[in-house]
This record gives C-alpha cells, sequence and structure tokens, in this order.
C-alpha cells in the first residue's frame, strides 16, 4: 500500500476539500449580498439624482453631464442584473455548503477508521463515495478560487505545517485575492459617492 492511498491520506483530502468548499460557500454568499446591494445603491442613486433636479438641489445638478450619468447608471443596474444571474452566486452558495455537508459526514464516516490497519476494501468503498459526491455538486470553474485553498489549509495545522512568515504570507496571499475578487463593488462605491458629491458640493462642472 502507498503512502497516497492510505486512509490518513484520503481523510486529509475530503477534510481540505470540505474546508475549502465552506470558504466558497461563505464567500459566494458575500458575491450575493454584495450583487444585490449595488443594484440597489446604483439604484436610489438614480432616484436622488432626479430628485436633485426635481428640486434644483446641488451646485451641478444643471450641468449637460447629468443626463449621461443618469443613462450610464441605467445602464450599469442591467448590466449587474445580468451578472447576477449569469454567475448564479446564491445557487452555487448553495451546492458548495451542500457538498461541504456532505463530505462532513463522510469525515465523520471515516474518524473511527483513522490510525487502524489499513482495509483496501473500505478504502475503494470511500474514495468511490468522496468521488461521487464531488460529482454530484460539481460546480463551475470560475467558482474555483484558491485562496478559499489556502484558508482551508491554514486551519489544518496537523496536516500542513505554516508557521512564522509562511502564515504571514498566506494570510497576505488571501487578503489580496480577497481584495480583488471583490474590487469591482468597491470600484462603484467610490464612483457613486465621487459622483454625488460633485453633484452636490461640486464648484465647477466638469464640461464648459
Amino acid at each position: 500500500m502507498s503512502k497516497e492511498e492510505s486512509l490518513d491520506n484520503l481523510y486529509k483530502k475530503i477534510d481540505a476539500t470540505s474546508k475549502t468548499r465552506f470558504h466558497a460557500s461563505r464567500r459566494l454568499k458575500l458575491h450575493t449580498k454584495c450583487s444585490t446591494y449595488t443594484v440597489v445603491l446604483i439604484s436610489l442613486s438614480l432616484i436622488l439624482i432626479a430628485l436633485m433636479q426635481a428640486y434644483e438641489i446641488g451646485n451641478n445638478i444643471e450641468s449637460e453631464l447629468v443626463g449621461l450619468i443618469q443613462v450610464f447608471s441605467a445602464i450599469a443596474v442591467l448590466v449587474y442584473s445580468l451578472l447576477i444571474d449569469k454567475n448564479d452566486y446564491s445557487n452555487s452558495s448553495e451546492k458548495m455548503y451542500s457538498c461541504a455537508s456532505r463530505l462532513g459526514e463522510l469525515k465523520k464516516k471515516m474518524h473511527p477508521l483513522i490510525g487502524t490497519e489499513h482495509n483496501q476494501e473500505k478504502y475503494d468503498e470511500l474514495r468511490i463515495e468522496y468521488d461521487e459526491v464531488l460529482r454530484l455538486y460539481e460546480t463551475h470553474s470560475n467558482n474555483d478560487f484558491r485562496a478559499d485553498y489556502v484558508q482551508a489549509k491554514l486551519e489544518m495545522p496537523e496536516n500542513y505545517t505554516i508557521k512564522g512568515l509562511d502564515w504571514m504570507v498566506a494570510k497576505a496571499y488571501i487578503f489580496q485575492k480577497l481584495l480583488f475578487n471583490f474590487l469591482s463593488y468597491l470600484i462603484v462605491i467610490i464612483i457613486i459617492g465621487w459622483v454625488i458629491c460633485w453633484l452636490w458640493f461640486g464648484t465647477q462642472p466638469l464640461s464648459s
């Protein structure tokens, strides 16, 4: 029996995959919330700009660019709505969570066998069950995210020794990947905030 085919190694794989899917589920659920809030924020901004026009509030509300801003914002709402529907973050999150839960049950089933004498028949049975769970909850490759796996490894000190500088590098890597993954929402918030401030408090129109 090779080390690769040991029950301990299979348990380690299942544990890592389970934790990775849990992290992916939480990340995708956050994407669902951020996408929805972004659409709501853009829509509220459109309403606010319309009210500012109606009551002539704001130093730059009479600017020719206001119409362009409103059209662009309406297009942005449509694009974000289409992206939410296409990426289906909510459904993917549920799949990831269900997969992680099933793998958690498989881990409990395997745990009493860890450290015991190798049983090839039992190993093959558990490996097949593991593969079936992964196939059952197969998700699109776009939802694969290495930072989820790195987070899972940090939660498995019994299998992965990550300390000192390596631990700090791993944390920085996770932060960087998550930042870029959610950067679009932050950019939208900054742009909306800047536009509203310019319309309300700006002293000089952007166009002559």
